[in-house]
């Protein structure tokens, strides 16, 4: 297993460098190549997960570096502006390693990108709310996601108070 965790780690490295240059395709191209080999997870709801593996058979180094390496390309893909990729990208590495903060950051920031819903408020405050209570989190990020929160909340109140009430004046109670 550490001859992947050594191509996890260049392939990771030369995305970060890419993303260091703004070169956000050539990023997502290296990031893509580690995630090739990153194991697929097993879904506890699949039943049809013959090519999967359960998560704790995995080398957690590997969970660790899988997650970094989806977040990072959830940032070269939020950077190109395309935030479904990003989202997948973003639950996939919670997936990979629930604690890790940046996975559940990225979720809410991918879905704060797209067109405002209802839904996709509250799934961004749910998201934000999980990178808060992260242990990862540094406290110097404390503040950035608090501010989230908040700005997703407000989309969420805002989206609430714009929709208006159906005409009910033709409904018959029977």
């Amino acid at each position: 297993m550490a001859g992947v965790l050594e191509q996890l780690l260049e392939h990771k490295a030369a995305g970060n460098e890419a993303y260091k240059q703004k070169d956000f395709a050539a990023a997502i191209a290296g990031y893509s190549r580690a995630v090739k080999l990153l194991p697929l997870l097993e879904d506890p709801n699949d039943s049809d997960s013959a090519e999967c593996v359960v998560r704790s058979s995995v080398d957690p180094e590997v969970l660790k570096q899988g997650a970094i390496i989806l977040c990072n390309r959830a940032a070269a893909y939020m950077g190109e502006n395309k935030p479904i990729p990003a989202l997948a990208d973003a639950q996939r590495a919670s997936d990979f390693d629930p604690d890790n903060w940046k996975g559940h950051w990225r979720t809410g920031l991918s879905l704060m990108m797209m067109k405002p819903r209802l839904e996709r408020s509250e799934q961004a405050i749910a998201a934000f709310e999980r990178a808060k209570a992260s242990p990862t989190l540094p406290e110097s990020e404390l503040e950035n996601v608090n501010k989230a929160i908040a700005h997703a909340q407000y989309r969420l109140k805002e989206g609430q108070d714009s929709l208006d009430m159906p005409d009910m004046s033709n409904c018959c109670i029977s």
